[in-house]
């Protein structure tokens, strides 16, 4: 049973939430004497003494805003800092000891704070997706397919497209392989796209463009056919060494 308490015990304390409460906010009040101290300095313009007052009584504000909301360790950072300027100008104590009242109050703060939560740091910023390489070639081949039933050879542009629509479709299984078959988009997918854009505007197709549409549908299906034979080669090549590391691990 003891056992069993003690368990319990620890959890609890594990998920017991720590809560900020009147310790920060009573921190300020420490300062309390400079409330009075503010006007009397105003009175017999004492210029140092005021301005020490005065930034004794905004940081400490200031710090304990900070503690609120997380910042516990740049907030007790702070409250030493207003210490010791409120000790150095407002008290006229010298540099060394009004240092050493500083860290005092720094360290009475951290001990009084020290089961406060510090602020977690903000997530990184997601990073931006990086564009898809094929997604130009998609809708390129969209609109040409789109675009081929209306025009002069529609259908030799259907067959060119439908073959280039293949070779992307390969690359989409095999990315690996983009570079491979950069040139043939850039150049090739282009061009027909661009010879659609012509017979749009109203262009008459010359007598070479069927020949040269046949070309494109023969280059993108000769492409693709490399493409599976580079892929065949690079398997055959991991069954060899595959098999040639069973062999070396056979006793």
């Amino acid at each position: 049973m003891d056992i069993k308490g003690a368990v319990k015990r620890q959890i609890r304390a594990a998920t017991q939430q720590p809560v900020f409460g009147w310790r920060v906010w009573l921190l300020p009040m420490f300062f309390w004497p400079l409330f009075l101290d503010v006007p009397v300095e105003i009175i017999r313009g004492g210029g140092t003494r005021l301005v020490g007052a005065l930034l004794g009584l905004g940081l400490a504000w200031y710090a304990a805003a900070l503690m609120a909301q997380g910042r516990r360790r740049k907030g007790a950072q702070l409250f030493g800092v207003a210490a010791g300027l409120t000790a150095g100008l407002a008290a006229g104590i010298t540099p060394p000891i009004a240092v050493g009242l500083g860290f005092g109050a720094w360290f009475g703060v951290r001990l009084l704070t020290a089961d406060l939560p510090e602020a977690a740091a903000p997530p990184p910023p997601p990073e931006p997706a990086r564009p898809d390489p094929l997604d130009g070639p998609r809708a390129q081949l969209s609109r040409i397919a789109a675009a081929a039933p209306r025009l002069p050879l529609g259908t030799l542009l259907l067959e060119a497209a439908g073959a280039m629509q293949g070779v992307v479709e390969d690359l989409e299984a095999r990315p690996a392989r983009l570079h491979e078959a950069r040139r043939f988009l850039a150049v090739h997918l282009d061009g027909l796209s661009r010879i659609v854009d012509r017979l749009e505007a109203g262009a008459a197709p010359p007598e070479t463009l069927p020949s040269l549409l046949t070309d494109l549908t023969a280059s993108a299906r000769k492409l693709r056919s490399e493409l599976r034979m580079a892929e065949s080669e690079a398997l055959e090549i991991q069954v060899k060494v595959l098999a040639e590391r069973l062999r070396q691990e056979e006793p």
